[in-house]
């Protein structure tokens, strides 16, 4: 909830930094989406070690890793309906070069998420049969921007065109969040018959940095462009709020972050049989998986971060504007020709709270076949939040304690299917969720991939 403070009617032109801010906010779209659900493939792994806390604390329990060192990892997904994520265009991208050069998928309702998550130093270990522990460190940055009127955008990016146009824009909101967390993560054995069923369970408590957030949104914003004067009548409103100066020195985003608090829940099922569980009898039960099925649920990302004395301001966008004077910068065209209102007061700021349910199923000793369903709990337009990519993942994988191989094929509403391939050769972890369709696809919506190294000690047979 955002509380307001005090209010400073101002009709000037604000401080620079401001200015800059909000351009920021619409260009995101075109920015962020270059850095790109997480390790997808590898986090079905029974051998993924501290890296399946992050789908389910559970996982920790009773896992096939002994212990399991981190060194660094990362894993970004970008899903819109704007552009396609071929690899021409991907190629062209990572040359340089800007959207508007590609072909594009303009609409009054655009939407993009791009998620980026770093896992730096962290570790697991059981504790015994029964209990496992693990300390885990993450950076992350989420984008949800929704109902981006596209066509406007290209014409503030690329030039207005020689004809008469008009633009609505209803509903937009749009939300960067960056943040930090250390998590201490436990799960044990609840339950186990040694027969059929067998339950874990797991918490992870995170202890939270937050280094900014930036929010832009509006109720109803219309305009219609002349081309014969080269102007744009507007009508409506903008709001806009961040919470850190783009300007300032780095260091002093890290001392001067704000705290708070986040929870992971998470529980495991698995349905042994006879055949699932048999093995030579001189094996190491503990580095076997005894499943024939294994269902696990977790919710993931309880929590938020406060950030105080946030400077909220709201612009009201009624008249006219030279077009030349928007497509230079906009955001000096809203501060030198638009009144605006400031207010401060503190922003909670929700983390994309999530439902996660994972179904694995053993086909062969060593094949697998893995159902993930993940579902944001977090209304998609509702502020000062932000929330996950609803996504389907079917993944079919060989698993070994060395070596793994994984066809991932997902489905999302925003980012459509997806087909990737990922691979796990002992310390070396390098994947993509859509590294297929980016191949063979002429517009596929989503880009994904991910790499870690790490040291895992698995129970050894």
């Amino acid at each position: 909830m955002f509380m307001e403070q005090k209010t400073k009617p101002k009709t000037a032109v604000t401080k620079p930094y401001q200015m800059k801010n909000i351009y920021f906010l619409f260009s995101i779209l075109f920015s962020s989406s270059l850095v790109c659900q997480s390790y997808t493939g590898y986090i079905t792994d029974n051998f993924n070690g501290i890296h399946g806390v992050t789908s389910n604390p559970a996982n920790i329990a009773d896992s096939r890793v002994q212990i399991d060192v981190n060194f660094i990892s990362f894993s970004t997904v970008v899903a819109n309906d704007y552009v396609g994520f071929s690899f021409d265009n991907v190629t062209q991208l990572a040359d340089g070069a800007d959207f508007t050069d590609l072909n594009t998928f303009a609409s009054s309702h655009n939407e993009v998420l791009a998620n980026l998550e770093v896992m730096g130093p962290s570790f697991m270990f059981n504790l015994s049969e029964k209990h496992s522990v693990g300390i885990l460190t993450r950076a992350r940055l989420v984008n949800n921007y929704n109902n981006i009127n596209g066509e406007f955008l290209e014409s503030i990016l690329d030039g207005f065109p020689t004809e008469d146009y008009s633009v609505d824009q209803d509903n937009l909101d749009g939300t960067t969040h960056g943040w930090g967390e250390i998590g201490l993560a436990y799960g044990r054995v609840i339950f186990d018959d040694f027969y059929n069923h067998y339950l874990k369970g797991g918490i992870t408590l995170k202890y939270l940095f937050g280094g900014g957030v930036a929010q832009g949104s509006s109720n109803n914003l219309s305009g219609s462009y002349t081309a014969a004067d080269n102007q744009i009548n507007f009508n409506g409103d903008f709001s806009y709020l961040m919470s850190y100066d783009e300007d300032q020195d780095p260091k002093d985003y890290i001392k001067n972050y704000s705290p708070g608090y986040g929870m992971d829940l998470g529980v495991v099922y698995e349905y042994r049989t006879p055949s699932s569980m048999a093995s030579n009898t001189r094996d190491n039960q503990r580095a076997i998986n005894k499943y024939r099925v294994k269902i696990g649920m977790s919710l993931q990302d309880l929590g938020a971060i406060t950030y105080k004395d946030v400077e909220f301001t709201k612009y009201d966008l009624n008249g006219t504007v030279d077009a030349d004077e928007v497509e230079d910068d906009f955001v000096d065209a809203l501060d030198n020709n638009f009144s605006s209102t400031s207010t401060l007061g503190d922003v909670r700021i929700a983390l994309p709270t999530s439902l996660r349910l994972n179904i694995d199923y053993k086909l062969l000793p060593l094949v697998y076949a893995n159902l993930d369903i993940t579902q944001t709990v977090v209304k998609k337009n509702a502020p000062y939040n932000n929330n996950r990519l609803n996504l389907i993942t079917f993944t079919p994988r060989f698993e070994t304690r060395i070596i793994s191989a994984y066809l991932p094929i997902s489905y999302s509403p925003l980012g459509k299917t997806a087909i990737g391939a990922g691979l796990k050769l002992g310390p070396l972890i390098v994947g993509s969720g859509s590294l297929l369709s980016n191949l063979i696809s002429d517009s596929p919506q989503m880009v994904n991939v991910y790499f870690g190294f790490k040291i895992p000690i698995s129970h050894r047979r």
